[in-house]
């Protein structure tokens, strides 16, 4: 699949600055926009009302415990694929020493970088939890679900090697911490948001 994106130009793959820039540009402006208006759509309001109701009304919560189980579940993936691949198993004495190649080395990238934009995501629930007013609480539990929605696939298409869908899912990940933070400090902003 990532082969059949590339020959049709899906990539940012092996682009100059010129190449990437009109891709990437215009790629930020619609993930931006989706994003925004991500908290009006029928399916954020169905996936908000599922974790409330099924369970807990913690949702900003929950997404970050979420979070942290995709994280553990990739981290165990990519143990498992070392133990199962390289001569000797994984190395727990010096973990960081082996240097994987190919689909387990994209298992690890996901891996890491699910952990780290968990930390993005810890900054974003902070200052909702201290900053967001009543009003902001729908907006922020519907971007609180998109990021689980966004952070579920991310390593589906890092390992795959599917850039330009990683890429997107990382965007709209990102775009949903912006939006919470921006929500929560700047209050004028919901009507901007609600106004799809």
């Amino acid at each position: 699949m990532s082969s059949f994106l590339r020959s049709a130009g899906l990539t940012l793959h092996g682009g100059d600055l010129k190449i990437v820039s009109m891709k990437f540009v215009p790629m930020v402006l619609i993930v931006g926009n989706a994003v925004r208006m991500w908290p009006s759509t029928s399916l954020a309001k169905f996936v908000v009302d599922a974790v409330r109701s099924n369970i807990t009304e913690h949702v900003l919560h929950f997404a970050l415990f979420y979070l942290l189980l995709v994280w553990y579940i990739v981290t165990m993936g990519y143990i498992l694929c070392v133990t199962a691949t390289k001569p000797g198993g994984y190395n727990n004495s010096a973990p960081r020493t082996y240097t994987a190649e190919g689909a387990i080395y994209r298992i690890k990238c996901s891996a890491e970088n699910t952990f780290e934009s968990m930390l993005f995501f810890v900054v974003a629930i902070t200052i909702c939890d201290k900053l967001a007013n009543d009003g902001a609480q729908e907006l922020i539990a519907s971007w609180a679900v998109l990021v689980m929605l966004a952070r579920t696939i991310y390593p589906v298409f890092y390992i795959t090697d599917i850039d330009i869908f990683r890429t997107l899912s990382f965007a709209i990940s990102f775009y949903s911490y912006v939006f919470m933070c921006i929500v929560s400090i700047f209050p004028g902003f919901q009507s901007y948001v609600k106004s799809g």
